[in-house]
């Protein structure tokens, strides 16, 4: 069956990358629509791409309709994605912002079907706060950003904010549409986010976490078609198109995930305290010194998960200091897991970052170690682990 995509290119300088991005797709049998923004028949002329495609290029939202006017509304019917490459900071800004003024950001407002937005712009524009706000935004919503590498730049200075190589994106693109629906039929609990444990009234004990390891993978996971509920810190300040629950002590996640033991999958990447005070009352005043008593918190991955169906499968997550691998396939044995993902922490790395790294461990001993990466990247891969798992006891 023939698959099409529909390719949006924006007014960037590589906007001639486009046309060996539809070539990409054409070799492995795709139909390639065309939409350009005014800006982008700057650099690449219309003809350029209807002649390779084969299919009349949109450009202006009045002029290049059909005869209904309504194109915007459907021309995704019948497509696989929506690709956006290369996107600008202004397009990624009328995206998050629900702005409508031209055929390209009325056809997303109207879009049912998956989107993925590359990123080409200066290293300056695309770290600046507002782009990187907005691309988080487009996140929580589902849009998939492939982003930028680094390298020399259109200003010739060296830099994050180049395009990804044609290949890599087209790839990309087909690997996430070909996961879309490998989890379906799965029900899938995550837990994310760092526990609080009160001292007083007013304050209480944590941890650094944002539940962002937890927070994609949730959604990589609602992604490939599985029924997904993220039970997540209320001290997240994270947002998700996924269902949601909150909590915040250890008793309130033990209850969440009691209420929901007859789920398939388990992956519990919630940064969980260690200790919990023995008493909690009014507030302490600073009056002297103080001495806080503490009893260990419940292990929740042994009392839970010790006994369970023999079919479910339980993820768990080990933050470690030193020698996470070590550590790691230890837990693993400990707390009778199926997969563990150990990574260090400290040192930027791990708590409240946008990159990680570290070991995937399986139950039969395989090892897969994880570069320094996206945590984005880093979900798709331990869902991808996952799916081995599931595979051989199939």
């Amino acid at each position: 069956m023939s698959r099409k995509i529909i390719l949006a290119v924006t007014g960037s300088i590589a906007a001639y990358k486009a046309a060996l991005i539809l070539r990409e797709f054409q070799k492995r049998g795709w139909d390639v629509q065309v939409v350009m923004t005014e800006n982008a028949t700057r650099f690449v002329a219309p003809l350029t791409f209807q002649a390779l495609s084969g299919q009349k290029v949109i450009v202006d939202q009045f002029r290049d309709l059909s005869e209904n006017g309504l194109d915007h509304i459907f021309l995704t019917e019948g497509a696989d994605a929506l690709l956006v490459a290369p996107a600008t900071a202004n397009i990624i800004a009328k995206f998050a912002c629900g702005i409508a003024d031209d055929f390209l950001s009325s056809l997303y407002l109207a879009c049912k079907v998956p989107v993925f937005i590359a990123p080409a712009m200066n290293d300056r524009m695309y770290l600046h706060p507002a782009t990187q706000e907005n691309l988080q935004k487009l996140q929580e919503r589902g849009v998939v950003i492939i982003s930028p590498q680094k390298g020399e730049l259109a200003c010739r200075e060296e830099g994050i904010g180049r395009l990804r190589e044609p290949v890599e994106i087209v790839e990309i693109v087909i690997s996430h549409l070909e996961k879309k629906q490998s989890l379906k039929g799965f029900s899938i609990l995550v837990t994310a986010g760092p526990t609080r444990e009160y001292i007083d009234d007013v304050r209480f004990i944590s941890n650094p976490s944002s539940g962002r390891q937890g927070v994609y993978i949730a959604e990589e996971a609602a992604r490939r078609g599985a029924d997904v509920l993220l039970l997540l810190s209320k001290a997240s300040p994270l947002k998700t198109f996924v269902k949601t629950e909150y909590f915040e002590t250890v008793e309130e996640l033990r209850h969440r995930i009691e209420e929901n033991l007859h789920r398939d999958i388990f992956i519990m990447a919630a940064a969980v305290g260690d200790f919990i005070p023995e008493k909690k009352e009014g507030k302490i005043r600073r009056e002297g010194e103080l001495t806080v008593k503490f009893r260990p918190s419940p292990d929740l991955l042994k009392e839970l998960f010790s006994t369970r169906r023999s079919n479910q499968i339980v993820i768990g997550f080990a933050a470690e200091v030193e020698d996470p691998l070590i550590k790691g396939k230890k837990k693993l044995k400990d707390k009778k897991v199926d997969l563990l993902f150990a990574n260090p922490v400290g040192s930027n790395r791990g708590f409240a970052t946008e990159e990680n790294e570290g070991f995937i461990i399986y139950r039969n001993g395989k090892v897969e170690k994880i570069e320094r990466t996206s945590k984005r990247e880093i979900a798709e891969k331990i869902l991808d682990a996952l799916e081995k798992v599931i595979n051989e006891r199939a």
